[in-house]
């Protein structure tokens, strides 16, 4: 795809008896599997998100296919797991592509201020990002803001923050620590939803 879709409509052809969603859903990952293996990812592509280049779909295809994991390990009432590495790049992932996101999540587009900062804090090792809200929008700071200082942070695992911004978890919840503007943070969180 070298432009947006111009229509929403995609013919996922379904089967017409449900018992037949499990084998389409196989059938569905061995032909995006074998998309993705033959591609170059760095073949440029029109994408939603900031990177417009092949690999964008594998990775946000990458994410999709995890949530839906934690939504159903949720669904069982499991606590699911996430292992490190995969949480700190969905985390990065989401907040590099949130900002393009208003077309299908036209809440992110109130996220602007007069120049705040929210941190969010991987406690079980590497992983901080800082985010800028700016009377003209936000957006992940470039150095993820090591040494800055925050108006709000969270603090938790990888996994942990990764299952927030996704709101699969609130951020009062006991897995986190929370300092400075509670009020920046249930703003941040009403409208980042999607």
């Amino acid at each position: 795809m070298q432009a947006p879709p111009r229509k929403r409509e995609v013919d996922l052809r379904l089967p017409e008896r449900q018992e037949e969603y499990p084998d389409r859903l196989t059938h569905s990952a061995t032909v995006a599997a074998e998309a993705f293996a033959v591609t170059d990812p760095d073949l440029p592509m029109w994408a939603w998100g900031g990177d417009q280049h092949a690999r964008f779909r594998a990775r946000r295809m990458l994410f999709e296919t995890l949530l839906h994991r934690v939504d159903a390990e949720l669904a069982l009432g499991r606590r699911p797991t996430v292992d490190r590495p995969l949480a700190v790049d969905g985390v990065d992932e989401f907040l590099v592509n949130l900002p393009f996101a208003t077309s299908f999540a036209p809440h992110v587009a109130k996220l602007r201020g007069p120049d705040k900062a929210i941190r969010f804090h991987a406690t079980d090792g590497e992983g901080n990002w800082l985010v800028r809200l700016r009377s003209d929008g936000f957006g992940l700071d470039a150095n993820r803001g090591a040494a800055e200082t925050a108006d709000a942070t969270v603090h938790g695992t990888a996994a942990d923050l990764l299952l927030l911004l996704y709101g699969r978890l609130h951020h009062d919840a006991a897995v986190f620590a929370c300092d400075g503007d509670d009020d920046l943070l249930i703003y941040w969180f009403a409208d980042s939803a999607f």
